[in-house]
């Protein structure tokens, strides 16, 4: 077994999260946590109870506004400071200024993690300890993955990937610098057939079109299509939006409307079509695909069941996330290796860019007053590519 594989099973083993809680509370490591965009104050106070009670030395409760604070201040008896206050810790003399901050808030709350990280911080999300077994179960299945994997900067992700979900450490995360979906030599070219599965807003479709593709678009999400729809009407490029979602078979099925987060779900309260790729194909009666790209959260596997004729066939470079389900570290690549052995495999992991999207215009604005980007790391965004 490769060394680097190795070393980063060794190394969850020690640092995976709560045997970091553990070491942090007897090492009487002082400790802040962060609540950014929302506070629930239920939410807080719970949390900080559990710190508490595992004998963090919780040395502040960090928020963005006064007002904020103030509510805070009457449950809590730690300091609760906003994030100004924060850059002048020793000044405003509170206790210890913290080496570790956790940040179990919202998931755009990771904005703010460059922040405390260059100031020499450490930042915590905190993930579910359950995730740990369940991994350690499949290591040869991430181990076979790893192999398949052709460059090392892949591997190097992969491991990261791994490595940051079991730990709740974000920079154990290794995050790309190019635009997801466009690593070179995995994005359509002028002619191809593009399928954008997942189009939620259309960007990724212009973007594919841009690049002289023929785009057949695929959103399930009724709202999603409509501002789709919308979005496509002031572009004159070669894209063709479908209202399904795509899957193993046609259907009719449930699902949650959450917006980026829309996605089939049996409970779910709306109803949309489905349609898999292999009847769309034919019904359409396309001469070939030569490129799939897949955000469908949580059914990419699926979806490929549903296109394994026309994968098989004609072997299209594929950009697939690989994050919804703890498993599509290791499932995608290897159905896709057992439809074509001749694929090769990349893994690159992005930060979410919300230069226009997903954050409001006042989120915005916060990050820059405090000099970040708004780009989040997060566990999100991870990408198989496959040629």
């Amino acid at each position: 077994m490769a060394a680097e594989f190795v070393k980063m099973v060794e190394d969850v083993h020690k640092e995976r999260f709560p045997a970091h809680l553990g070491n942090l509370a007897h090492e009487n490591v002082p400790c802040g946590i962060f609540f950014g965009f929302t506070v629930i104050p239920s939410q807080v106070i719970a949390r900080v109870k559990n710190l508490l009670d595992i004998k963090i030395n919780l040395s502040c409760v960090i928020v963005l506004a006064d007002v904020q604070a103030a509510v805070l201040r009457k449950f809590i008896d730690i300091p609760v400071i906003t994030l100004e206050d924060f850059d002048h810790f020793g000044e405003k003399g509170f206790p210890d200024k913290p080496k570790t901050v956790f940040m179990p808030g919202n998931l755009h709350d990771c904005g703010f993690a460059p922040y405390f990280a260059r100031n020499g911080m450490e930042t915590l999300t905190f993930p579910d300890d359950n995730i740990f077994f369940f991994t350690m179960t499949h290591l040869t299945d991430l181990y076979a993955v790893y192999n398949m994997l052709g460059g090392e900067e892949s591997k190097k992700v992969f491991l990261s990937a791994i490595k940051g979900r079991l730990t709740g450490k974000i920079y154990d995360f290794r995050f790309a610098p190019e635009a997801q979906y466009f690593l070179e030599g995995f994005y359509p070219k002028t002619g191809d057939i593009a399928i954008d599965g997942g189009a939620f807003d259309g960007a990724t479709s212009i973007s594919f079109a841009k690049c002289g593709a023929k785009v057949f678009s695929f959103e399930m999400d009724a709202q999603n299509y409509k501002n789709c729809v919308n979005r496509l009407k002031s572009s004159n490029f070669d894209i063709t939006l479908e209202n399904f979602g795509l899957s193993d078979k046609e259907s009719v099925e449930n699902y949650f409307g959450g917006g980026t987060g829309s996605r089939k779900l049996p409970q779910g309260n709306l109803k949309a079509n489905f349609i898999d790729l292999d009847t769309y194909f034919a019904k359409k009666n396309l001469p070939r695909v030569d490129y799939i790209k897949l955000d469908i959260e949580g059914s990419e596997l699926d979806m490929l069941h549903g296109a394994a004729k026309t994968i098989s066939r004609f072997k299209p470079k594929m950009a697939v996330s690989a994050y919804h389900r703890l498993e599509d570290l290791w499932t995608l690549a290897t159905y896709i290796k057992n439809l074509r052995p001749d694929y090769e495999f990349e893994f690159r992991h992005y930060q979410i860019d919300c230069t226009d999207y997903t954050l409001n215009d006042t989120e915005r604005d916060l990050l820059k007053y405090f000099g970040l980007k708004c780009f989040l790391p997060t566990n999100c965004e991870m990408v198989l590519y496959c040629r």
